[in-house]
């Protein structure tokens, strides 16, 4: 009897034990926020819970369907489903918690949070509750309504961050396009002052694409509001950062950048002792730029990153070293570029200003990446460039025309007084010269002159200007570091060049393989510490310098003079290189 006793008590026991929740130190450890986020912690909790009562728990939303969190396992009860108008109550907070007892089934519904409609915890179990399972669920839900509201609140954090970030790439995209006042305005809202400069610099971080979003927001932590930090939206391993510098007087010193923690804010000095403390990561700086030329010091930077791969210290500031519009006659070089671009006038000022910030950007990047950096469709892009070649009567799948353009819009920029391209209001305003398509004005500035009464200069073509000493000394020093290799680059780079940069043809021209143009050319972007086989101003540049350098307009590669010259002048026209373009 008291065997029989004895072993009913223990299966008694057992039982009783089985029956026994989880002590609340697992509600504890279920609830820790990991790696994996609040919404990981909740579906934790509600398997916990589910376990320790002997059901199942879940959250629902006031139709009875889960709210955003996963259905139990299947090895748990299949939880009961409350009438719908009992959950629409509860979740509208009248009743906050209700009770359901059905033969096998007992539900308890409860309403978390304090804002309506609330989420509603539903748990069912098979037998009714006793105090130990109602304590259970009662410390639950105090969990789940703190784990709930967190993930709440981090969730309006990221919405909040996305939505600065969406401004401060929209800030950009309007720098990029020379909508300077825009831009400053949208900023103020975030964060007032910043841009309320007269130049900035630019600089690039480089890093694997899956750290992006770490870095950036590393970058922001680090910079705390003195530079505008932007995931740049046409290369997913880059972030650009602007810093602006205070308004001061410039002058041809100011150039070679800004010194390491000085008229940047410290920006670059801090961003060069992050790199030092993260491998894999590069940065490339600028020059300083004008607010209105941030699209010209983001390639200034992104150049500087080829050079910055190459060195121990991962950073590279661009070396301008003498610019091309430093060694022209400035007037002659001036009146050039009015007149090349004159057929620009033509569009309506309003329109003006989104052409040639387009045109600027897709002279160095793709379509598709220009698209991206100014905010609009590829689509748009095309249709923009290919109106302004129209007007301008340029091939721009031509590099000669392409680089005569570039150059004659940064002639432009460059230039003092009448003549000179006014974008930094993003109009697009043509000084000293009649706006008409007719090209007559009351001034006596004809379609055949310049600004200024400058006739004369306005018909001294692009070869004039490159056919200067000054400018053969400048064209042979920037191609020099080539004449230290071997393999004899600079051949190469002419007949590649000669061939419209076609690797193939180059390599017919050259009598080698492709594959040796190919690793000719990436050892020549080493030496000059340019990109060219990706395009832009680097290439453009180094297409002027061998025109330049060649000395003779028949001695340049093949076409790359042809079309360069105004009326008068004997350039020859090589049929099988598109001509480029001056009326």
């Amino acid at each position: 009897m008291s065997v029989t006793g004895s072993a009913g008590r223990g299966v008694g026991e057992a039982a009783e034990a089985r029956q026994r929740p989880e002590p609340l130190g697992g509600l504890l450890k279920a609830a820790r926020v990991g790696p994996d986020g609040h919404p990981a912690a909740v579906r934790r909790v509600l398997v916990w819970l589910g376990r320790a009562v002997g059901g199942s728990a879940r959250i629902a939303d006031d139709g009875g369907h889960p709210n955003g969190h996963p259905k139990p396992p299947a090895s748990a009860p299949a939880p009961g489903t409350p009438d719908t108008a009992l959950l629409r109550a509860v979740a509208a907070g009248s009743p906050r918690a209700a009770v359901v007892a059905e033969p096998g089934r007992y539900l308890r519904v409860l309403a978390l949070g304090g804002e309506r409609p609330h989420p509603v915890l539903v748990v069912t179990r098979p037998s009714p509750y006793d105090e130990t399972a109602a304590s259970l669920v009662a410390h639950a839900a105090t969990v789940l309504e703190l784990l709930l509201g967190a993930g709440d609140a981090e969730a309006q954090r990221r919405r909040l961050a996305e939505a600065g970030s969406g401004v401060r790439l929209s800030v950009l995209q309007l720098l990029m396009g020379g909508e300077v006042a825009l831009a400053q305005r949208t900023m103020a809202g975030l964060r007032p002052g910043l841009l309320d400069a007269e130049r900035a610099v630019v600089l690039v971080l480089e890093s694997p694409a899956a750290e992006r979003r770490e870095v950036a927001r590393a970058c922001e932590g680090l910079l705390a509001g003195r530079a505008l930090v932007v995931r740049c939206p046409a290369d997913d391993g880059h972030v650009i950062i602007v810093a602006p510098t205070p308004p001061a007087p410039f002058t041809p010193a100011d150039t070679a950048g800004t010194a390491e923690g000085g008229a940047d804010g410290g920006v670059e000095a801090a961003l060069r002792e992050f790199v030092a403390g993260r491998d894999g990561v590069f940065l490339g700086v600028s020059d300083r730029h004008p607010l209105s030329r941030v699209a010209a010091g983001y390639d200034d930077a992104v150049r500087s990153l080829a050079a910055a791969r190459l060195m121990p210290g991962r950073v590279a500031r661009h070396r301008a070293g003498v610019r091309l519009a430093e060694v022209v006659d400035a007037g002659a070089a001036a009146a050039w570029a009015a007149g090349f671009l004159r057929p620009l006038g033509a569009v309506p000022a309003q329109d003006r200003g989104q052409l040639t910030a387009t045109v600027r950007l897709g002279l160095e990047f793709t379509a598709v990446n220009a698209a991206r950096l100014l905010g609009i469709s590829r689509n748009t892009v095309r249709a923009r460039m290919d109106r302004a070649a129209g007007l301008l009567g340029v091939d721009l799948g031509d590099v000669r025309d392409r680089a005569a353009l570039d150059l004659a819009l940064r002639f432009l920029d460059e230039a003092p007084g009448p003549g000179r391209y006014e974008g930094r209001d993003g109009g697009g305003r043509y000084e000293g010269r009649d706006e008409g398509r007719d090209g007559g004005g009351e001034d006596g500035r004809d379609g055949g002159r310049a600004a200024g009464g400058e006739g004369a200069l306005a018909d001294v073509g692009l070869w004039r200007l490159l056919d200067a000493v000054p400018v053969r000394v400048w064209a042979r020093g920037l191609l020099a570091p080539l004449r230290t290799d071997e393999r004899d680059l600079l051949r190469t780079l002419r007949d590649w060049v000669g061939e419209n940069c076609a690797v193939e043809p180059a390599a017919r021209r050259r009598g080698v393989h492709p594959q040796t143009v190919r690793e000719h050319l990436r050892g020549a972007e080493g030496l000059l510490r340019r990109q060219l086989v990706a395009g832009g101003s680097g290439l453009h540049e180094v297409v002027l310098a061998l025109t330049a350098a060649a000395g003779d307009p028949y001695e340049a590669p093949c076409g790359m003079t042809s079309g360069w010259s105004a009326r008068g002048d004997r350039a020859p026209v090589t049929p099988s290189c598109p001509a480029t373009v001056h009326p």
